[in-house]
């Protein structure tokens, strides 16, 4: 069986940064975290990264941009024409962003 000298539960936030931290101090380190996504693989970074604080971000930057193409770049003399939404695409991009993870799991 490995031995640890610390083993950090959860992988979101909190859990990753003190995993790290306390790998620079020499401690060898685990963590453990039970996260699935959907398709039922392990999905480290808790709630923030995988359904909360993340996603919702990515999703809020697209919808920023629509808003601004709708009304207000016209203030600027710019126009677009008659701008669309391609939810798939914008759920994809997040889908994206969010599997771009990168987490250090044992030191």
């Amino acid at each position: 069986m490995k031995q640890f000298d610390v083993i950090v539960i959860g992988a979101g936030p909190g859990g990753y940064v003190a995993a790290i931290r306390c790998a620079q101090l020499g401690l060898k380190t685990a963590v453990v975290d039970q996260w699935v996504n959907s398709t039922g693989k392990p999905s480290p970074g808790g709630t923030c990264l995988n359904v909360g604080c993340i996603p919702s971000k990515a999703l809020l930057s697209s919808s920023h941009k629509y808003s601004e193409l709708t009304s207000g770049l016209a203030a600027h003399g710019i126009s677009a024409g008659k701008p669309s939404i391609d939810i798939s695409t914008m759920l994809k991009r997040k889908d994206d962003i969010v599997n771009r993870r990168c987490i250090y799991f044992i030191y």
